[in-house]
């Protein structure tokens, strides 16, 4: 059987594993872990600390698949890949759900993109000097969208770089914020343990693993990645380990330091969540400048990835006939596809301009995130079962038990998230499906062939 694990595409590879894992733990340590504990404390209180716990663990036994995935098939948008070349014999239905898998990932981040940039003017309004900043929303939330437009459509090298320095800092920081939680803290703090139901906890684990989806980088650009059979399963999986400690870490050190009580609403920890812990141990500088602008930091590493990502993801579906061909445009100068990075550009915009942010964190994460892990773990499956003539240079642990687990862990998921947002799913959903018929009617979509190995 054949070894596909180095297969090349067109792009030169140039990402290491020292840039993957960067590029990795930048995307997931963004605006996720500076906002989203106001969430999940406010929901569940100190069992919060066990939400982010389970997301990260839970995400492990997805990203194995993906990793699986990743080095059978090594290529450029990998997530809209792996469904077409191993969902069944039917060349139509592997279209189709390489389409809706590639869209729904592709829209998840352009909300993830868009409220991150959404809270850019809350993070610069936390300096004292610049606390009118809060007023203007949208604007600086647009300002920071054309900026991370500008460092992508520079090209892969210029993000990683840029990536690298932005992500060394806010490192340095947060291991601060959580030694000084440590330090300070009180464990009484963490009484009463769970202030939610059940399903509330699940909803908390679903924002939760929002701030996890970034390692899905590493397949997206595997394209242009440097000996991909052996840097793929290292940076994947090191890069969820790496920030499922620092999530955890932080979480603890904000929930022994603020007690269960004081989340609610208008109090400091549901704006800066993490400013409540600096505060608490009496360092405004801290407070009022270091943290604040970690957290710019960190917004614009998660919008960087979340571009790259997903413009990425949108011309292999664009290269593959099953989205319009001009996604598919790409830089002779920079290998960067300006075109899909433009329209996720403009349409994050437009999510921050129509104020459609708190509906889009449920949104992300259900739509953007657990339908198109599902749909990928069905492809490890197919992987398993109907590509007999792949043979990975990974293999995840387990095997279909793996991937039963994980679809076990993204079932839970959907339950908890789908109570406060069923409609809107359900109608993104179907407008997915209606773009996959409209396409295929008046597009120039070339059904891909029946194949009898699969």
């Amino acid at each position: 059987m054949p070894q596909i694990g180095e297969t090349s595409d067109d792009l030169p590879r140039t990402v290491g594993l020292h840039d993957l894992l960067l590029l990795s733990v930048g995307g997931m340590i963004g605006s996720a872990v500076f906002f989203y504990p106001a969430f999940t404390g406010q929901w569940i209180g100190p069992a919060a600390i066990l939400a982010w716990l389970v997301a990260g663990v839970g995400m492990v036994s997805i990203a194995l698949c993906y990793t699986e995935l990743a080095t059978a098939f090594p290529h450029s948008g990998g997530p809209a890949v792996f469904p077409a070349e191993t969902l069944g014999s039917n060349g139509l239905v592997r279209q189709f759900f390489s389409y809706l898998e590639g869209t729904s990932y592709a829209l998840g981040w352009v909300f993830g993109v868009a409220v991150s940039a959404w809270y850019v003017a809350n993070y610069l309004g936390a300096i004292p000097s610049l606390a009118g900043v809060r007023s203007h929303t949208a604007l600086f939330g647009l300002l920071a969208i054309v900026a991370s437009l500008g460092v992508t459509l520079a090209g892969i090298d210029v993000t990683k770089h840029t990536n690298f320095v932005l992500t060394a800092f806010i490192l340095a920081i947060l291991m601060a914020v959580a030694a000084l939680g440590f330090a300070n803290g009180e464990p009484t703090n963490t009484t009463p343990f769970v202030t939610g139901s059940s399903t509330q906890f699940l909803a908390a684990v679903g924002v939760a693993i929002t701030g996890y989806g970034a390692w899905t980088v590493v397949p997206a650009a595997a394209g242009e990645v440097k000996h991909p059979a052996w840097t793929i399963p290292r940076a994947i999986i090191g890069s969820l380990l790496i920030t499922t400690l620092l999530y955890t870490t932080v979480v603890v050190a904000l929930h022994i330091t603020v007690q269960p009580s004081a989340f609610a609403n208008g109090n400091l920890v549901m704006v800066t969540p993490l400013s409540a812990v600096v505060v608490d141990a009496g360092l405004p500088f801290l407070a009022n400048y270091a943290l604040p602008v970690a957290a710019l930091v960190a917004i614009f590493t998660t919008m960087l990835v979340g571009m790259t990502g997903s413009a990425r993801v949108l011309r292999a579906l664009a290269e593959r006939d099953t989205f319009p061909t001009a996604f598919a445009a790409t830089s002779d100068r920079t290998n960067a596809p300006y075109v899909a990075l433009c329209v996720v550009a403009i349409a994050a915009a437009a999510v921050v301009i129509g104020k459609q942010v708190v509906g889009g964190i449920v949104l992300a994460a259900l739509v953007g995130t657990v339908l198109p892990y599902a749909i990928n773990i069905a492809s490890f499956v197919g992987l398993r079962v109907h590509r007999t003539d792949v043979t990975p240079a990974f293999r995840a642990p387990g095997g279909l038990l793996t991937a039963a687990i994980a679809l076990t862990f993204l079932t839970l998921l959907a339950i908890g998230l789908s109570v406060d947002y069923p409609v809107a799913a359900g109608l993104t959903i179907a407008a997915l499906f209606a773009g996959f018929v409209v396409q295929y009617v008046f597009g120039d979509v070339t059904t891909t062939p029946d194949h009898e190995n699969m």
